[in-house]
């Protein structure tokens, strides 16, 4: 009786190591997949996955323009409210709004200073984005040839200012 206790002990603790370590593969694995989605995280302009406690305090002021060919110079005209009206192919006066294709606050307030909540950096890059976007859905306004952001930036109470801008296809 006492050799069958003694094989079937062996074939236990053969067992359990491999379920030990198992599970300690998992959690290796499990937690550096954490980190490594952290530390990708903090790499990315908008901290996709890499929470900050305490973020920058951070504003932002959007000032759009469209840019239009005038006496075959480019000049910049502003939209104060991100509206504007311009003849199709056809010479048909077509309504463009700002607001009606950016949904996201503060990108879709123009000309009023708001706080970047995700970070400056996270907000210019999802307002380069939403100027790529808009730019792709006038194409049926052959007087437009590009939109420019001019945007007052505040970071952590530094002054400063950057232009983005979105060239038509």
């Amino acid at each position: 009786m006492q050799k069958n206790r003694q094989s079937s002990d062996l074939r236990r603790s053969g067992r359990s190591r491999w379920a030990l370590l198992a599970r300690a593969a998992f959690v290796a694995l499990f937690f550096g997949l954490e980190l490594a989605g952290i530390a990708w995280g903090l790499r990315t302009p908008d901290h996709t996955l890499g929470f900050q406690m305490f973020n920058e305090t951070s504003r932002l002021t959007i000032h759009l323009f469209r840019e239009v060919r005038k006496k075959k110079r480019r000049v910049l005209v502003p939209l104060p409210d991100g509206r504007w009206q311009a003849p199709d192919a056809t010479g048909k006066l077509r309504d463009y709004a700002w607001q009606e294709r950016v949904h996201y606050s503060p990108l879709n307030v123009l000309g009023t200073s708001m706080h970047a909540r995700y970070g400056l950096d996270g907000q210019l890059f999802h307002l380069q984005a939403a100027l790529d976007d808009m730019v792709q859905h006038v194409t049926d306004d052959p007087s437009t040839l590009a939109l420019v952001a001019k945007v007052d930036t505040l970071r952590n109470g530094v002054p400063g200012r950057v232009e983005l801008r979105a060239e038509k296809p």
